[in-house]
């Protein structure tokens, strides 16, 4: 199975989408998501059938049906399959790098997957990843969220490459 670690803010909406607009309108969380960047998410999913694993904060707001529900209304046609757990160092409190929190999923459920984890990318704007996964990371132009050159870039990266077993946690 392919993975995409996926972030929203930054991602699925962006600078350049808020902009001028009149932040009343954006009541609504279905709003805080621009059509381009959905359009270039959906094209990594249908190109390369991946699912989804929510690494974003909105992950602590909803549950993985009220995303899924969430994702449908605005429009992407992938499926969130789980979500990464929130994780704090013990003696200061302070959040641990994504990337910590990314490499504890995949060392939990990679064996859970249906044909085993065949690849994954993390797709986010803010760069605290592990040096290990720097191979598997994309990070994104805040300004413009996940652009269609963005797109080929994790189309092709999935497609062509394939994490070997001995690398798996």
């Amino acid at each position: 199975m392919k993975i995409i670690f996926l972030d929203i803010d930054g991602v699925l909406n962006n600078a350049d989408y808020y902009r001028g607009k009149n932040l009343a309108t954006h009541q609504n969380e279905t709003s805080h998501f621009d059509s381009n960047n959905i359009h270039a998410l959906n094209r990594i999913i249908d190109n390369t059938k991946a699912e989804i694993v929510l690494s974003s904060a909105w992950r602590l707001l909803k549950s993985i049906e009220e995303i899924n529900e969430l994702f449908n209304i605005v429009g992407i046609t992938g499926k969130v399959i789980g979500v990464t757990e929130s994780l704090h160092y013990k003696t200061t409190f302070e959040l641990a790098p994504r990337g910590l929190e990314i490499f504890k999923w995949i060392r939990d459920y990679h064996k859970t997957l249906k044909g085993g984890l065949e690849n994954f990318i993390i797709i986010d704007d803010e760069d605290d990843i592990l040096d290990i996964q720097e191979k598997h990371f994309l990070q994104i132009d805040d300004r413009v969220g996940l652009s269609e050159k963005d797109a080929d870039l994790v189309i092709e990266f999935l497609n062509s490459y394939q994490v070997p077993k001995e690398n798996l946690p």
